[in-house]
């Protein structure tokens, strides 16, 4: 019986770990670029594998559930129309390279760009595109093609100049990326080294100025999952409980 409490406990922490997941992931519905994070559960061992090889028998069936993994899924997400310059989406399978304050190269997909106080390219939160791309105070009419190509008119020019071009980093298992917060990804040895090229190259994806990646969170799937996930932490407590009751009643039989 007590192996029960156990049991039900690990059930309890791995479905809270679900629901703060589902949870997670509904907030960010409205969150451009974000990936929706999935939980992989699995059975926790009664014995190891020297055991098994040593032909020892488990004395019980199960310890629980435990939490693998929490994964993250990169489907592409739908596109959203914004109208506005700096906004692009990307319709492939690439990050875009930025740099923040300390250094570091981070790999987003969230497309909400703007020109900093120093004419460098920049996400929301400061961080420049590692192509260190800066733009003339005196551009106008910015056009973004999709192979990333950036054209302006420039000053009292009357034909567009190059003033810069995107370029995209794919990871041979993106799933293996590190979230960092802020929709921000560094790569890990399971996700393994950027390869970086430029937008329509080798699967990187094309650029679409003038919109954004919405997130790819399906309310109806993660509702669905967040009523048997609440449910099973239901079940799960119910057990608990009526180890406890009948742990109760054992005591008082010996009195």
């Amino acid at each position: 019986m007590i192996d029960a409490l156990y049991t039900a406990t690990s059930g309890l922490q791995s479905q809270q770990t679900q629901i703060d997941t589902l949870s997670n992931n509904i907030s960010n519905m409205q969150t451009p670029g974000y990936k929706a994070k999935r939980v992989a559960f699995g059975d926790m061992a009664v014995m190891s594998p020297e055991q098994v090889q040593a032909g020892l028998t488990p004395e019980r069936a199960g310890a629980g559930a435990e939490i693998i993994s929490t994964q993250t899924l990169f489907s592409q997400g739908q596109m959203m129309q914004t109208g506005k310059t700096w906004d692009v989406a990307i319709q492939g399978e690439g990050f875009l390279e930025v740099v923040d304050g300390n250094g570091n190269r981070l790999y987003t997909r969230a497309g909400q760009l703007h020109v900093d106080n120093e004419g460098y390219v920049a996400t929301p939160d400061g961080n420049r595109l590692a192509q260190n791309i800066q733009i003339p105070p005196d551009a106008t009419q910015i056009q973004i093609n999709q192979n990333g190509q950036i054209y302006a008119i420039v000053g009292n020019g009357t034909s567009q100049t190059l003033l810069g071009t995107f370029e995209l980093s794919t990871f041979p298992s993106p799933e293996g990326l590190q979230s960092v917060g802020g929709n921000n990804y560094v790569p890990t040895q399971a996700s393994g080294d950027p390869t970086v090229g430029k937008p329509n190259d080798n699967g990187t994806g094309s650029i679409v100025q003038g919109s954004l990646e919405g997130s790819n969170v399906d309310m109806i799937s993660e509702m669905s999952t967040l009523v048997i996930a609440q449910r099973a932490y239901q079940l799960n407590a119910r057990v608990l409980q009526a180890s406890d009751q009948i742990l109760d009643t054992i005591n008082n039989l010996r009195q």
